[in-house]
């Protein structure tokens, strides 16, 4: 007689591969439904948000003050360069200020007020909670906290706590340091994990993201939330980084930094992701393990990854830290590793400037439309050919139906410098540009103002070495104004509900302009008064939009580029005088504006990559939004 098997013999657990297909299956499929589920609940949450807003929109354009404000903007943006515009403009602040009070400007009060309308309240806990509760997927997250310069335990206690404090629980974290730290590391850690069994000694395998932060440093309570939030959005992110600002010993907080969304070239020039980001675990084995210096971890997983998420909420703190003693290091490392052809170049204030080797010798095209105002032609023309240490290049006038005797006799006197294009007709920027590509003979197009001077003798080496790379489109240079303001230092989307100039009217030179003015990295866009790209790359694109003949054909040509893919690159080793159409006082818009609105609202509309939501639509000064 045959005995039963005993349950959970090896005989009865046999597996059925049919069965665990068809198992494995329900799970895929449960798990898809679930993140479509979750997804689809942020779809209607966000179009509520949309829908509001668009009300809120329609109601303050509709209403009599905004039309007013409408009209003077565009009669001020025609006239900017009168006196009586500039008198107009400061009565008018003077007006309101005397009917609604002075406008605040220091940028720490606009913190603390934005501080104010950002802060989380119960009833905002309250909804994170549920909101957490309804995640398709709940990733454990590990908390590394760096002590690379010995471990303060203060310091280190203080980090602890703002973990323990996160609203997200599924987390657990460690300590890591230096091998000159090592003994102390261990009973670091014991001591806290006495208290929370989350706090390890080492990093664990399961958790599948690591968030790195500085021991001097805290998490806001929604750091995990909001960086779990971004996962489950973006279920393919291998690199998440955030804004953040500073606390003082007084714990109070200051100095924020709302960083743009990935830029490839800003991280050339300074860490400006910080020491505060996640890294897919699978992401971090790849390029190393974990490694002491956040700036060398961040440039590798760079290189083998563009899933890279921007949160733009403050979610750390980081109390006063020492300089990185590496930086130069990584970045160096980095530059062999993808094999650029360049030296690093250390800038006034810290910071870094990759200079790319120049291929060969290639031949710029310098474009310069003008009318009469032989003046400011003669300043331009004479600072190129004394002042630039680039020597292959032509120079092309063009022409727009100068009629003075003394800059037609100019044209004549400079025969040996630069050949003159006759561009006659009703003025358009783009049209008389684009017959001026016909004539040029360069490999390179440089389009230039006539009422610019060059200051830095490397200039066109500059603007070269950056619009010769294959990735970017076009590349634009810092341009002052004679009291040594920034005129230009890159384009930004959505200012004024178009695009303007960033840091305009800011001090121009260091220590006192902002910091980004002087770095190179990547914008939206850049001026056209002086532009560099490459002729073939014009031509494919089909040159300037001749429907735009006097604004916005800038920046119509780099959204064209960036829309294809192409960097639009802003460098501030180009340095020119600009005095911003001086030489034309008023011309009629052509409706540019509009035409431009239309052409590009839906970029508009979803703002500009590399400028913080968090920061003001309506200044240029790079300030909070409050």
């Amino acid at each position: 007689m045959e005995e039963p098997k005993a349950e959970g013999t090896a005989e009865s657990k046999i597996a059925n591969p049919e069965s665990e297909s068809k198992s494995s299956l329900d799970r895929e499929v449960s798990a898809l439904t679930l993140a479509n589920e979750f997804l689809n609940r942020e779809i209607s949450r966000l179009e509520k948000e949309r829908d509001g807003l668009l009300r809120e929109l329609k109601y303050v354009t509709a209403g009599y003050s905004w039309r007013v404000i409408r009209g003077y903007r565009q009669w001020l943006a025609h006239h900017q360069n009168s006196a009586f515009a500039r008198f107009s403009e400061s009565l008018t602040i003077w007006i309101l200020s005397r009917i609604y009070g002075r406008l605040e400007t220091d940028p720490e009060e606009l913190y603390q007020r934005w501080m104010t309308e950002h802060e989380l309240t119960p009833a905002r806990i309250d909804s994170i909670a549920a909101a957490i509760l309804a995640f398709p997927y709940r990733p454990l997250f590990n908390v590394c906290i760096m002590a690379r310069d010995g471990i303060v335990d203060d310091s280190l206690s203080t980090a602890i706590t703002s973990i323990q404090a996160q609203i997200y629980e599924n987390w657990q974290a460690c300590v890591i340091g230096n091998a000159t730290e090592n003994e102390r590391l261990p009973a670091a850690s014991e001591q806290h994990a006495q208290h929370d069994s989350r706090i390890r000694d080492t990093i664990p395998r399961e958790a599948e993201f690591l968030v790195f932060m500085d021991q001097r440093g805290e998490l806001s309570r929604d750091a995990l939330f909001e960086l779990a939030l971004q996962i489950n959005r973006n279920r393919g992110a291998d690199l998440i980084y955030w804004d953040e600002d500073k606390l003082d010993r007084r714990q109070l907080r200051h100095s924020p930094f709302f960083k743009p969304d990935w830029s490839p070239d800003l991280i050339l020039s300074m860490n400006y992701i910080g020491r505060s980001f996640a890294l897919r675990r699978s992401l971090l084995d790849k390029v190393g393990g974990v490694r002491l210096d956040s700036y060398d971890v961040v440039l590798r997983a760079s290189e083998h990854s563009q899933e890279i998420i921007h949160i733009p909420k403050i979610l750390y703190h980081q109390h006063k830290a020492g300089e990185s003693w590496e930086e130069r290091e990584a970045l160096e490392g980095a530059l062999r590793r993808r094999g650029i052809r360049s030296k690093l170049v250390d800038s006034a204030n810290g910071h870094h400037f990759v200079r790319y080797e120049i291929r060969g010798h290639p031949r710029v095209s310098i474009l310069i439309p003008t009318r009469d105002k032989r003046d400011l032609l003669e300043k331009c023309v004479d600072s190129i050919v004394k002042k630039t240490d680039y020597d292959n290049y032509e120079i092309i006038i063009l022409d727009n139906d100068s009629n003075d005797a003394d800059t037609l006799r100019y044209f004549e006197q400079i025969a040996d410098k630069a050949s003159v294009l006759h561009c006659p007709g009703a003025f358009n920027y783009s049209a008389i540009n684009n017959r001026g590509t016909d004539a040029a003979r360069g490999e390179f197009l440089l389009f230039l103002n006539n009422d610019t001077e060059v200051i830095s003798p490397e200039w066109m080496r500059a603007l070269i070495e950056q619009a010769q790379r294959p990735e970017v489109g076009a590349v634009g240079a810092k341009l002052l104004f004679r009291d040594r303001r920034i005129q230009h230092a890159g384009v930004v989307l959505g200012i004024g509900g178009r695009a303007a100039h960033a840091f305009r009217l800011l001090p121009g030179d260091e220590p006192n302009s902002p910091e980004l003015a002087n770095v190179i990295r990547d914008c939206s866009a850049v001026t056209g008064a002086c532009m560099m790209m490459r002729r073939a790359l014009f031509e494919e694109l089909g040159g300037f939009e001749e429907t735009l003949p006097v604004d916005f054909n800038d920046v119509d040509l780099c959204l064209r580029l960036r829309h294809r893919g192409y960097l639009v690159v802003y460098t501030p080793l180009a340095v020119l005088y600009h005095h911003e159409s001086a030489s034309r006082h008023f011309l009629p818009s052509h409706s540019d504006d509009g035409t431009f609105v239309r052409r590009w609202s839906g970029y508009i509309a979803a703002g500009d990559p590399y400028y913080n939501p968090n920061l003001s639509l309506a200044k240029l000064d790079w300030s909070v939004c409050v």
